[in-house]
């Protein structure tokens, strides 16, 4: 059987509603079933990610296998592409599932069903509810620009998913920028056309903002951009 929000594989209740009146109920909803199986890895995985954002996919992937664990928590996993592809150490992988979106737990449980991921269906600017969960890696893969407000304020992500690692974790990912990274025609355009659909709210997303919130919480970090794309891995 497949691994879904509803199996008994899961950790937390799955299958909520999303709300209209949150603020980032347009980019949440937009990732519908037929868009999660039909639409993003096409358009996202093969497309944008090489010819908008000028970040290949093989560079986020190579970001999962320098940094994930085989006790590991995916925060925001789209289709479950990178978790599918990526290697991870040991035959038996722990792996959980977050995101306020029922239908990418859905998809991304399905396409990982081998590795029997539990899902969490949560909202990332709240406290989460893994207060007994403890991981070794944490991926926040392109979620940052799908979040309301500016870095500083979006940052508080960090500060929910941090203590959800053991000493010696890592929490890594990336986020589309529009500020204080090499733009062109085409990144402008579409920066523009994702922010006022409201799927992404990154117009003042900036490289120095990003860096300064890493800065203020931890020690040990990397960060380096390719094209409009901040890769970071964070160890704690």
């Amino acid at each position: 059987m497949s691994a879904t929000p509803s199996s008994r594989n899961n950790a937390h209740t799955a299958g909520q509603r999303l709300d209209p009146d949150d603020p980032a109920y347009a980019g949440q909803a937009a990732y519908t079933p037929f868009f999660l199986r039909y639409i993003y890895d096409p358009l996202v995985i093969r497309i944008q990610n090489r010819f908008t954002w000028r970040c290949p996919s093989k560079n986020i992937l190579d970001l999962y296998r320098r940094n994930v664990s085989e006790n590991h928590l995916d925060a925001g996993p789209g289709t479950g592409w990178y978790l599918r592809k990526c290697r991870f150490p040991g035959t038996r992988p722990g792996i959980h599932l977050l995101d306020v979106n029922s239908d990418v737990l859905s998809r991304a449980a399905e396409r990982i069903a081998r590795h029997e991921p539990r899902c969490v269906q949560a909202d990332l600017l709240k406290p989460l509810p893994l207060d007994k969960e403890r991981f070794d890696s944490v991926a926040l893969v392109h979620v940052l620009h799908c979040l309301p407000g500016d870095i500083p304020e979006k940052a508080q992500v960090l500060d929910h998913l941090a203590p959800l690692l053991r000493p010696g974790g890592k929490l890594f990912g990336s986020t589309i920028l529009s500020r204080g990274v090499p733009q062109t025609k085409l990144s402008r355009s579409q920066l523009g056309y994702m922010n006022q659909l409201g799927v992404f709210a990154n117009e003042q997303d900036s490289l120095g903002d990003l860096d300064n919130a890493l800065k203020e919480r931890f020690d040990r970090y990397e960060l380096h951009t390719r094209g409009n794309v901040a890769l970071f891995s964070i160890t704690v």
